[in-house]
């Protein structure tokens, strides 16, 4: 039975990292999946695509807590669950089905830790220098630099927040990846270069 290699994708907000996943996807001939996992999760699960984003790599807010009118727990798969682990148990769900399905990129939710039994497995992170993430931001948001230093620590904190939670494992820490690359130091073309170089020494 051949076995299929997955790529995870970790990053930094800001940091060029799903690009850079789009294009090694493209690269390789790889299924990429992004936001695409939350619509597989929500025909699989059931559970509404609307109700994974809110939920996607973030611990429910007192906001979306209100609108419930009603505890935070339900009965799902005859089990009483929370909101937060019904949404990561349908993408965790989805992450080992896409994986047993072929060869692909999956960027973020916990892909390298729900993987971590694969046998052909690549974990990445990507990151990059403060600055260069605040004015990759604010061009591409067309905001300020307040604004976009203010997102930036918000996202990093959530997906930190939503990762450490569900694995035993830190966000961001080197020993939990394969490969670490400071996107500052090179360019998308030049790092999709290097972890399919990385690949290949790795796993050929």
């Amino acid at each position: 039975m051949m076995k299929h290699t997955i790529i995870t994708i970790g990053r930094q907000f800001g940091s060029h990292g799903r690009s850079i996943a789009k294009q090694l996807a493209k690269k390789l001939g790889y299924a990429y999946y992004d936001k695409e996992l939350l619509v597989k999760a929500s025909q699989e699960s059931g559970l509404a695509t609307s109700f994974l984003e809110s939920m996607d790599e973030r611990q429910a807010s007192p906001f979306f807590y209100s609108l419930l009118a009603g505890p935070t727990q339900f009965m799902w798969n005859d089990q009483f669950i929370s909101t937060e682990a019904m949404a990561y148990q349908a993408q965790h769900d989805t992450i080992l089905k896409v994986a047993q399905e072929g060869n692909c990129v999956i960027v973020g939710r916990c892909a390298d830790y729900i993987l971590k039994d694969q046998e052909r497995l690549v974990r990445v992170f990507i990151s990059a220098d403060l600055q260069d993430r605040i004015a990759h931001v604010m061009e591409r948001d067309q905001i300020t630099e307040k604004e976009a230093r203010k997102k930036i620590k918000e996202m990093d904190k959530s997906r930190a927040a939503y990762y450490n939670f569900n694995t035993d494992q830190k966000w961001s820490d080197a020993a939990n990846y394969d490969l670490c690359i400071n996107t500052s130091r090179l360019t998308e073309e030049k790092t999709v270069e290097t972890i399919q170089h990385f690949i290949h020494n790795l796993l050929d």
